[in-house]
C-alpha cells in the first residue's frame, strides 16, 4: 500500500514540473515573437523616415521599451519620436 502511494506521490510530482516547463517554453515562445514583432515593426518606421536617423531600442526589465534617436534632421527625429510612442507605448 505504500508503495502505491509513494508511485502516485511521484508521479503527481513530476507530472506538476512538467507543467511549469511547459508554461515557461510558452512565455519564452511568447517574448521572442513579440521581440520580433517590435523588430519588424521598427524596421518599417525606419524605413519611411528620411535622412539619416538611428534608433537604439531597449527593452526595460518590466517589460516596456525605451529608445534613443540621433540624426541631422529634427523633424525626421521628432517624427520617429511620435511613431514609436504610438507603436510601443502600452
Amino acid at each position: 500500500m505504500r508503495f502505491i502511494a509513494i508511485l502516485l506521490a511521484a508521479f503527481l510530482l513530476f507530472s506538476c514540473g512538467k507543467g511549469i516547463e511547459l508554461t515557461q517554453k510558452q512565455k519564452k515562445a511568447e517574448e521572442q515573437n513579440s521581440e520580433e514583432q517590435y523588430k519588424k515593426e521598427l524596421d518599417e518606421i525606419k524605413k519611411s523616415l528620411k535622412g539619416d536617423v538611428k534608433i537604439k531600442l531597449k527593452k526595460e526589465a518590466k517589460g516596456g521599451y525605451s529608445w534613443e534617436i540621433t540624426g541631422k534632421d529634427a523633424q525626421e527625429i521628432i517624427k520617429a519620436n511620435d511613431i514609436l510612442v504610438k507603436k510601443l507605448s502600452n
